[in-house]
């Protein structure tokens, strides 16, 4: 029972929380290069005091996702030795076995935390990679990715406003399916303890204000860390930033199959995961 005249919070009972273990029981090995299924990269950036997280997920058909990499790079973000860092790592290709490396076709990177300035800087010289400037928002009716992006920031540039309340009931729906497949989410060998703790730090708590239940996404601990899950949150809006402009995910995938084969063809510079515990 729940007294809902006092505005008492309680943990959603649906369900929205998934533990760490059995994600990283399903750790699969696919080698160097990107799995055959993957058709389209797309990469999420999170800015903190001392380092830039970053995510890159491959996606296949109907939403099928990879986590290709996973990158903490160290440094001060106040200064642009560590942007160029983050430039490198979004520049990167990966070798993909019909025979193309394919790049990361759109970044969306949070300008609502740490070093926003910074953030709006390197967004701004960046937009015809589109690399976006983001800025997640909770509540209920905000949809994923905005129709158009507003200009009314301080570095007047196109910020996209994600409804990450949205994002984050998908990705934790699409973490329990165990089976491949239609929005399944696969993981490399080499992702660690920390990365699930992070994926998974977060569940759904639901607070009546005048009767009204009001539903949100909060820390299951306090202090616990999440950027394994902001990261895939943007990098998961990136893709449907890509779909507003036009991407059909479905023939990009279907036009991998007419790609030349990998055999035989120079395989180019292999990118390996960097994922570092902090």
């Amino acid at each position: 029972w729940v007294n809902t005249k006092l505005g008492e919070s309680w943990e959603d009972q649906a369900g929205d929380t998934v533990p760490a273990d059995p994600l990283m029981a399903r750790r699969e090995n696919w080698g160097e290069a990107l799995p055959a299924s993957v058709a389209v990269l797309t990469a999420g950036v999170d800015v903190q005091g001392d380092r830039i997280e970053v995510q890159i997920l491959g996606w296949g058909r109907d939403e099928e996702a990879w986590v290709i990499d996973y990158r903490v790079l160290w440094g001060d973000p106040s200064g642009p030795r560590l942007w160029s860092d983050l430039d490198m790592v979004l520049q990167a290709t990966f070798p993909h076995p019909a025979g193309l490396d394919l790049p990361v076709r759109a970044a969306a990177i949070d300008t609502g935390g740490h070093h926003t300035k910074m953030a709006y800087e390197f967004c701004r010289t960046r937009l015809a990679r589109r690399i976006w400037a983001i800025k997640g928002r909770g509540g209920p009716c905000i949809p994923v990715w905005p129709r158009r992006p507003t200009r009314t920031n301080k570095g007047k540039i196109p910020l996209f406003i994600v409804g990450v309340d949205a994002v984050k009931d998908a990705v934790y729906a699409r973490l329990r399916l165990t089976e491949p497949g239609p929005g399944a989410i696969h993981f490399p060998r080499r992702l660690d303890a920390d990365y699930f703790r992070q994926l998974t730090a977060e569940r759904v708590v639901t607070r009546f204000e005048r009767g009204r239940p009001i539903r949100s996404w909060q820390p299951k601990r306090d202090g616990e860390r999440n950027e394994a899950l902001d990261t895939f949150v943007y990098a998961h809006a990136a893709l449907h930033g890509l779909i507003s402009m036009g991407l059909r995910l479905n023939e990009e995938v279907e036009g991998m199959a007419f790609a030349p084969s990998r055999t035989g063809v120079e395989a180019g510079r292999v990118i390996r995961s960097a994922w570092l515990r902090s």
